[in-house]
């Protein structure tokens, strides 16, 4: 598995350092998703990027940060005079994308993901719009390439189950409608609540000591201490995962766990791999 991470890393690197070169038609780009703003840099058109989120990939380039998903600084943005503004739909609200219209920009929302195929789709339109759409089709059969690999390469082991903590006060995880799942498919795991037909949603530490998990990934959104919920699952001797010391921690920031690229998806899955296995 060691290799495959390597390879990963090495892959995403070569396209983030070569190539950069301007989009045709787009010379100032804000993007405020980072998982737009990584697709812009691995379009090779970072140069155009004249403003992202605090929350965004810092690139290669100084950019101006103008604020973050849900509280874009407006003013900043109109002195940046962008031609293109780029958000998503699960990450940024509707109003903004009003707003920015109504001020006469231009605007591209992304639309938002439910399996690794949507990641895919989106990605391709957004590159599309970019005149990228070579670009984009290259970096997603080497993406569905790794994944095969990997896919293939876990053949013949046991079937985990997974408890997605995605946040922790109140503690929420992932369920049927979200492309967590097919980080369980690739991987050869299972998500404990894969069956349920929500995006995400609420559970309690009852049920979840009931599901019995042989893996915790910590991966919360929501700034607790990750040391403070190691020890916190740990108390609970009874869960698989707790005994045979396989609760661990996800950088969500580092990693676009939850806002990933195909490329960045791809990269994720091996890295679940080493850990789980």
């Amino acid at each position: 598995m060691k290799k495959i991470v390597v390879y990963v890393c090495v892959f995403i690197l070569l396209f983030l350092l070569t190539n950069i070169v301007w989009s045709k038609d787009y010379g100032r780009i804000v993007s405020l998703s980072p998982s737009a703003t990584e697709s812009l840099y691995e379009l090779g058109i970072e140069q155009s990027v004249v403003g992202i989120t605090a929350y965004c990939p810092k690139g290669m380039i100084k950019k101006e940060a103008v604020g973050t998903l849900l509280e874009p600084n407006i003013e900043k943005i109109i002195l940046l005079d962008p031609d293109l503004i780029i958000l998503t739909k699960e990450g940024n609200s509707k109003s903004t994308a009003e707003k920015f219209e109504y001020l006469g920009f231009e605007v591209y929302v992304m639309e938002a993901a439910e399996n690794f195929n949507e990641i895919c789709v989106s990605y391709f339109d957004l590159a599309k719009k970019l005149n990228k759409s070579k670009r984009g089709k290259r970096i997603i059969d080497a993406a569905r390439c790794l994944l095969d690999e990997i896919h293939n390469s876990l053949k013949g082991f046991d079937e985990l189950g997974v408890f997605w903590e995605i946040g922790a006060r109140p503690l929420f995880t992932s369920g049927k409608r979200s492309f967590i799942n097919d980080y369980n498919y690739y991987t050869r795991t299972v998500n404990v609540y894969g069956d349920f037909n929500m995006r995400y949603f609420i559970v309690n530490i009852e049920d979840v000591i009931k599901q019995n998990p042989d893996v915790i990934l910590l991966a919360s959104i929501d700034g607790v201490n990750n040391n403070d919920e190691v020890m916190r699952w740990n108390r609970y001797k009874t869960i698989k995962a707790v005994k045979n010391s396989k609760v661990f921690v996800i950088n969500v920031v580092d990693n676009c766990i939850f806002k990933p690229t195909p490329l960045k998806f791809a990269e994720n899955v091996a890295l679940l791999s080493k850990i789980i296995r």
